[in-house]
């Protein structure tokens, strides 16, 4: 499993969560809603990424897209078809 963003570099955290909070905040849901959502989200996408280059955004646009139809984000149970 992937380290928290607390383990990562200060930038990287600080990135994750400025991204959360704008989700947050145009999604008017609660921070800690969001940060769950988001950080699920980059664990999935970490398990399958071969370059880690645009997790963030890719976290981002996922975890917007869920949480505005209402949705979780997939998880990482079973496999993928």
């Amino acid at each position: 499993m992937s380290a928290s963003p607390a383990t990562k570099p200060a930038h990287l955290a600080e990135d994750h969560a400025r991204a959360i909070a704008s989700l947050s905040e145009k999604l008017h849901l609660p921070f800690h809603e969001v940060r769950q959502a988001y950080l699920k989200e980059l664990d999935r996408l970490k398990a399958q990424a071969r370059i880690h280059s645009f997790l963030e955004v890719l976290a981002f646009s996922s975890t917007r897209s869920a949480l505005s139809c209402g949705k979780k984000p997939r998880s990482t149970d079973g496999p993928r078809r």
